[in-house]
């Protein structure tokens, strides 16, 4: 893909989204599930890993657990299926470009967060009939993670939920302008590891966290305290998607699409 014409394919993806959201919904739906689900089980083996290192105290635990969950978004952007923090992007771009609709592009949100959800609630459903994850100490790093996310004041939850957005979204955007594939895996895997390491707030690995740690019957974790993190995530996630990458990337390469 030639650098001048990465806004228009991206104008185009997202009109395409367009198309199969109003044509085969069921089709979105389902894509959209597929992504949540994968999330969940490469969440679910991260922090399997990083316990491995958290338990026998040594400090770098946290490397082990944000080197792999990259394997997630490089395992849906090869699969082509609906992650709703990248379709924030993709439907910003479409909605700029004029080849999306507004009502379209919230109507996709909506789809692709609950799709997404639903991935991740049927993925921990079958991990549930596998015994979960096992019967894990009170100081597993799963509910250290948790503790710190419903922890957080609603304002620093916003701000990490748009940081997080916009490294993400980065990730999806930065590897269409290479064209050899191993330094595209490699800069997807960087990316996602500068978003997980950091600690900011992704939406949709949020809810397999607390999926996770419903399962795993974690003690003290509310409703409440899940929607006290997840709300102020998404509205960040929203935030940081559209106004620092799709906006952004919109107004720099907008002449470009003239051109094409």
């Amino acid at each position: 893909m030639s650098h001048s014409s990465t806004l228009a394919y991206v104008v185009d993806e997202a009109a395409s989204k367009q198309q199969v959201l109003l044509s085969e919904p069921g089709r979105y739906l389902l894509s959209a599930a597929m992504a949540g689900a994968l999330i969940a089980v490469v969440l679910a083996v991260s922090l399997k890993l990083g316990q491995v290192f958290f338990a026998s105290g040594a400090p770098g635990y946290y490397i082990a657990t944000s080197g792999f969950f990259g394997v997630a978004l490089v395992s849906i952007i090869v699969c082509k299926v609906e992650l709703f923090t990248s379709n924030v992007m993709y439907f910003t771009v479409g909605r700029l470009s004029g080849r999306c609709r507004t009502c379209n592009m919230l109507r996709s949100w909506t789809m692709v967060y609950l799709g997404n959800l639903l991935g991740v609630l049927l993925f921990v459903a079958v991990l549930a009939g596998a015994g979960g994850m096992g019967v894990l100490p009170a100081d597993h790093l799963l509910f250290n993670v948790v503790e710190h996310k419903v922890h957080a004041s609603s304002m620093e939850i916003f701000w990490k939920g748009v940081l997080c957005n916009w490294v993400i979204c980065l990730a999806v955007w930065v590897p269409m302008r290479l064209s050899n594939e191993a330094a595209r895996l490699l800069i997807i895997m960087l990316l996602v590891f500068v978003f997980f390491f950091s600690g900011f707030e992704h939406s949709i690995a949020n809810m397999a966290f607390f999926a996770l740690a419903k399962l795993q019957g974690m003690a003290g974790l509310e409703w409440a305290d899940i929607a006290h993190n997840l709300v102020p995530a998404t509205l960040g996630n929203i935030v940081g998607g559209a106004f620092g990458v799709g906006l952004v990337v919109y107004l720099l390469e907008r002449h470009t699409l003239k051109a094409v």
